[in-house]
């Protein structure tokens, strides 16, 4: 029962905690809106692939986690500092893209060097913050569920939370897909939204770093 229990509440929780709209998610939607199903699906198999890792690592980093409280303001910190920069690339895109007109911005997608696997597993891997939820996930669990820093149950926590989030992913490309004729804005604007996101995320644990 508890690695039932485990597997369950993992995918409980990594979908409510990927489900708002977040960088790896609205990149997932742009794919699916600008590009096609095809490449936005090998875009989710690179994230799910750093989820799978982060998975791990915050499971097991929840053994100590407790005792070592700085760990946690170090991530945070590094947490803060990324989203600062992709706030600040993805402004620059979006003016870029205002500058350009529409010809030169397909040509510029067109020479891409970076393939979706790889910008899959590159902006996932980006995302520092769901090493520690991960981690304040099994913390949660353990006060509950019998032997769940065990071999077996860690397996199905993990397995878990990797399907979790990837129903998450790949309910955005489906979803934004059947409604593309009707996100003309979004289509516009993806990377002020994506910059709007990483920002409000940087302010907020920048704030959480001073409290």
């Amino acid at each position: 029962m508890s690695v039932l229990f485990a597997f369950a509440f993992a995918v409980l929780f990594s979908f409510v905690g990927v489900l708002p709209p977040g960088i790896v998610n609205m990149t997932v939607a742009n794919y699916s809106v600008k590009k096609t199903l095809k490449r936005a699906k090998k875009f989710i198999n690179g994230a799910i692939l750093v989820v799978f890792i982060q998975s791990v690592i915050g499971y097991y980093f929840a053994t100590f986690l407790e005792s070592h409280p700085q760990v946690m303001q170090n991530l945070k910190l590094v947490g803060s500092v990324v989203f600062v920069l992709l706030t600040i690339f993805f402004l620059g895109k979006g003016i870029q893209n205002l500058l350009n007109s529409k010809d030169e911005i397909k040509k510029k997608t067109a020479k891409s060097k970076l393939k979706p696997f790889l910008h899959g597993i590159f902006i996932s891997g980006l995302n520092v913050f769901p090493i520690p939820y991960y981690a304040f996930v099994s913390l949660y669990l353990s006060a509950f569920i019998e032997d769940f820093f065990s071999n077996l149950v860690g397996i199905a926590f993990v397995a878990g939370t990797t399907l979790g989030t990837f129903i998450v992913f790949l309910g955005y490309a489906y979803l934004f897909r059947k409604i593309k004729h009707k996100v003309t804005f979004f289509i516009k604007n993806i990377n002020f939204i994506i910059a709007l996101i990483t920002g409000l995320i940087a302010v907020f644990t920048i704030y959480k770093l001073n409290h």
